[in-house]
């Protein structure tokens, strides 16, 4: 992953009401059966009710807690990939997303919440099958308007809140702790802070806790009206709806009929121009803000300066739930409200003037992020644009599902290159170019371009046969072109594949010539990446001093127009060229410092290598058995990510070179461990490793050579002496239980004790006056 820390679970925007035997049912179902299915009618509260119990759980699971909201997917076959980015393992390989998923949980402890199943159904219940059965320390909690159906599934049905029993006078007492009034009360105080449960409202507050059926969602659609009305007069007002829906039988479910008719009911008290905008933003799948809600759904009867007002009575009628952030807010509408606002749209064809308005949107904002002004922030333009999938995703479905519109999905698809490329998205990205490429009809320009980048996808991804293929259906397309650019074009690409494939004459040959044609001043990202490419090329030709003239230029021209995703390449080129002329602190600088850019990017490829040549500079100057750790960490990302160091003769046989020296430093049994501890690191704990940025990371104090301990048992003793069980310390290590008593009996053997307190006061005396630690190298323990 990378990002910091345990995946985060959706933060409360509501205090959670009651509701306390299903939590503990969720638990104690979970403990026996590894995948438990939530079931209910929409509004019923699934999805609180599911993190309530999984946060509760969140101490369990040493991989933590995974939330994958599925409401916004429309493909079922992109489920795993869904889930993998969730997870952020690299999106970069040309194998299938859920064999990745796979491999990656194989060996983690870890509970996956997947929310709103029930339009993915057969999907889901193969995909966690699959994944059950490849990792058992996996738990599955789905929720779902009806069963997976997958093996082993166990269905819990959360039913709605208990209300007060008809015909029976309850006391006050009573009646505040019947579940439904407790949660009409709290959402109530959130609008009228001064509302109380008295004998002249108890009726009333008992009968519309009734009528609502005692489903949260009705509850708190009906109190946020608690504003300007007492609930003696909501409660007139509902009856006067629900006897038209009871009226009414063909919604089946009673209950599904009582949730019908509330949000009916909120959809009648909206003005007219909030009734628009809630059809309108029907067609969003997620999260949007204030700019994306004014350019899709500004229209006859709402221009876009009724927008805000109108979003804002939405948001105070709970009919969206408003998100800020640093610098944005965001807002999302429920599942339930956003079927019943699709359900108003008057035709189809306001249905795709809606869907063309809002992949136009989406469309510029990647525009706009490609068009990098001078000393710009690439990385933050980028981060705002892959924030933004869901809508992305949903336009491109939008122009797949429609012929009519598989031009605009062509333009969309370019537009995203750099997405696709350097933000950690080439697999999403390969699916979509195949996909238009297959079923498009366009000029043959278009079709160049769109060929070329699926040949660079598949390079990024080691598919270097498909690449090969797709040049030579590209370059059939070029030769009955008018076309110079794209000849060009074609040029620099066979460089890359050339590059790529370790064939360095042809690769220097087609660069240098692509370079010379497309060099005019203008520092696009074709330039810069060709730029890269040579310098690496002529650095393994041994033309050093060439290699650093085009990467220092390429690196000014970054600098100048704000290209910094290139600008990282440049910098990892310059490391290798200081590496080969001995300037090692200089090298390392630079390469922590392309490093950091391509964390902020995403970039899985670009981060995997620069976490290698970390490896590469620190043999020989630092700690072996810390070196060992992150060349093992840095080559684990690449079974996520693609071929080991794509393949490369070269970089392979650094590699090799590298670990033939660290095999030497250390004994084989300490190595083993080493680049045990380091292959189990995530992509961001490697990157927090490298960067010495990690909490847990500590230096020891210097070791007195007598001492009979290994670095790896002295910091076993260390914590013994912290009082941990064995248990324990094999979590806080990334390491097996059994390693852990391995290495107590060998301490007990080597010092000659019977007992775990001996070696707690041996650690601690040892600890405070400084002897049996190492003194030959920094021992570095990794402590999470």
């Amino acid at each position: 992953m990378m990002s910091s820390g345990r995946p985060d679970l959706p933060a409360d925007l509501t205090s959670f009401v009651g509701r306390r035997r299903e939590t503990a049912d969720i638990r104690r179902t979970l403990e026996r059966s590894r995948l438990v299915t939530l079931t209910g009618i929409a509004g019923v509260g699934k999805t609180r009710v599911a993190l309530k119990a999984a946060e509760s759980m969140r101490r369990a699971f040493a991989d933590g807690v995974l939330f994958v909201e599925l409401s916004s997917l429309a493909d079922p076959e992109r489920l795993a990939q869904v889930i993998a980015r969730e997870l952020e393992i690299p999106d970069q390989s040309a194998s299938s997303s859920a064999d990745m998923l796979a491999r990656y949980l194989a060996d983690r402890q870890l509970l996956l919440v997947l929310d709103t199943c029930e339009h993915l159904v057969e999907s889901c219940s193969r995909l966690v099958g699959g994944l059950l059965a490849a990792a058992r320390g996996l738990r599955v909690l789905a929720t779902s308007r009806q069963p997976l159906g997958a093996p082993g599934e166990h269905c819990l049905v959360i039913r709605p809140m208990a209300v007060p029993e008809p015909g029976q006078a309850a006391s006050l007492e009573e009646l505040a702790d019947c579940e439904s009034v407790v949660l009409f009360r709290d959402r109530v105080a959130t609008v009228d802070p001064g509302f109380e449960l008295t004998e002249q409202n108890a009726p009333a507050v008992a009968e519309l806790c009734r009528r609502l059926g005692g489903i949260p969602l009705a509850l708190e659609l009906a109190a946020v009206r608690a504003r300007s009305l007492p609930v003696e007069r909501i409660l007139t007002l509902l009856d006067e709806r629900f006897w038209l829906a009871e009226e009414d039988a063909s919604a089946g479910d009673p209950r599904h009929r009582t949730m019908q008719a509330a949000i009916a009911w909120s959809h009648g008290l909206c003005t007219a121009e909030e009734r628009l905008l809630w059809t309108g933003l029907s067609i969003f799948p997620g999260r949007f803000d204030l700019p994306a809600a004014e350019a899709v759904c500004a229209q006859d009867g709402l221009p876009a300066h009724a927008i805000y007002p109108a979003i804002d009575g939405l948001v105070a009628k709970s009919i969206l739930v408003c998100s800020k952030g640093p610098g944005r807010t965001t807002y999302r509408m429920p599942d339930s409200l956003r079927e019943f606002g699709a359900d108003q749209m008057p035709g189809p064809d306001q249905r795709r003037a809606l869907l063309a308005r809002h992949r136009d949107h989406y469309a510029e904002l990647a525009v706009a992020a490609s068009a990098v002004p001078p000393r710009g922030d690439q990385a933050e333009e980028w981060k705002q644009v892959r924030a933004e999938w869901p809508n992305l995703r949903a336009a491109l479905e939008f122009c797949a599902a429609d012929p009519a519109e598989t031009a605009e999905g062509v333009r969309l698809v370019i537009s995203l290159t750099f997405l696709w490329i350097a933000c950690g998205m080439g697999r999403e990205g390969r699916h979509y170019m195949e996909w238009f490429v297959g079923v498009a009809r366009l000029d043959g320009v278009t079709r160049v371009q769109l060929l070329l980048l699926l040949a660079y996808a598949m390079v990024a991804q080691g598919d270097l046969r498909s690449s090969r293929e797709t040049l030579e259906e590209c370059a059939e397309v070029v030769q009955h072109l008018d076309d110079p650019l794209s000849r060009t074009h074609l040029v620099k690409m066979r460089g890359t594949l050339a590059y790529a494939e370790g064939d360095l004459a042809a690769a220097d040959a087609n660069l240098t010539e692509a370079i010379g044609l497309l060099h005019n001043g203008q520092s696009d990202l074709l330039v810069l990446a060709a730029m890269v490419e040579l310098g690496i090329t002529r650095l393994w030709l041994d033309r050093i001093d060439e290699a650093a003239e085009v990467l220092r230029e390429c690196k000014r021209e970054c600098e100048e127009s704000g290209q910094s995703w290139a600008r990282s390449w440049a910098d990892l080129g310059l490391s290798l060229v200081l590496r080969a002329t001995g300037e090692l602190p200089g090298a390392l600088a630079l390469a922590r410092s392309a490093l950091r850019t391509q964390r902020r990017l995403h970039d899985a490829s670009g981060a995997s290598l620069c976490l290698e040549l970390v490896a590469w500079l620190a043999t020989g100057q630092e700690d072996p058995v810390w070196v060992t750790r992150l060349l093992h960490a840095a080559h684990g990302q690449w079974r996520q990510v693609r071929r080991p160091l794509y393949g490369s003769p070269h970089f392979l046989a650094e590699h090799a070179r590298c670990e033939e020296r660290l095999r030497r430093a250390i004994p084989p049994a300490e190595y083993e461990e080493a680049a045990a501890e380091g292959s189990a690191m995530s992509m961001d704990e490697a990157i927090a490793y490298a960067l010495d940025e990690s909490a847990g990371v500590q230096v020891a104090a210097p070791r007195d050579r007598a001492a009979p301990l290994s670095p790896r048992e002295l910091e076993v003793a260390d914590l013994v002496a912290d009082g941990l069980t064995n248990k324990e310390i094999a979590q806080r290590l990334v390491v097996g239980r059994r390693t852990i008593d391995t290495h107590v009996e060998h301490i007990l053997a080597k010092l000659d004790f019977s007992s775990r307190s001996q070696i707690a006061a041996w650690a601690i005396r040892h600890r405070e006056g400084g002897g049996g630690w190492p003194s030959d190298g920094t021992a570095i323990s990794q402590r999470k």
